[in-house]
């Protein structure tokens, strides 16, 4: 349960970026659209873990670990560039209205949920406990949504440790098959 709970608040630091970023442009999220996005993001990474399962079902356990550690690894190393490149949020509010509509936050909530989707599929084989996952992300989305909305700048920086933390789950997840 620790290891879920820890995947998804890596994979969520990106959301706290976001709402920070936001927040300080003067761009509102509000709260009906935190909301959508975090339900959007908990239903997405639902469904990635119901479809991989599915396709996945009869794979032996070694080829999860590698698949699952290999995902986690890929993401964590993307995270991590993007953090050392320094590239800006993309802009989702299309409309320049500086509030974020249903519309905007369908794009938003489908971006966030990328990363959480990507370590959903490599939570497949790990038994029950997983279906926390989507929870805990959806409510994680929502609370870094919030939080980096209260003009907290000074954690900014916090996505370059998700990366570290996504690159380490993976290889615990992967290691093993090799000892």
């Amino acid at each position: 349960m620790f290891v879920v709970c820890l995947l998804a608040l890596s994979v969520s630091l990106d959301t706290l970026g976001i709402g920070m970023a936001y927040a300080m442009s003067g761009i509102c999220i509000p709260k009906r659209i935190r909301l959508f996005i975090a339900l959007l993001n908990g239903v997405l990474t639902a469904v990635a873990l119901f479809a991989g399962s599915t396709c996945l079902a009869g794979l032996p356990e070694p080829c999860f670990r590698l698949i699952g550690g290999g995902i986690l690894i890929l993401l964590g190393a993307k995270t991590c560039i993007r953090v050392l490149q320094n590239k800006g949020e993309v802009q989702y509010d299309k409309d320049n209205s500086r509030s974020i509509d249903i519309k905007e936050g369908s794009a938003l909530g489908s971006a966030l949920a990328l990363d959480s989707v990507s370590a959903a599929l490599s939570l497949v084989g790990q038994g029950t406990i997983i279906w926390l996952f989507p929870v805990c992300t959806a409510f994680l989305c929502g609370a870094f949504l919030w939080i980096g909305g209260q003009r907290i700048y000074h954690v900014r920086r916090l996505n370059g440790i998700s990366g570290i933390l996504l690159i380490l789950l993976g290889l615990f997840r992967v290691l093993p098959v090799f000892f």
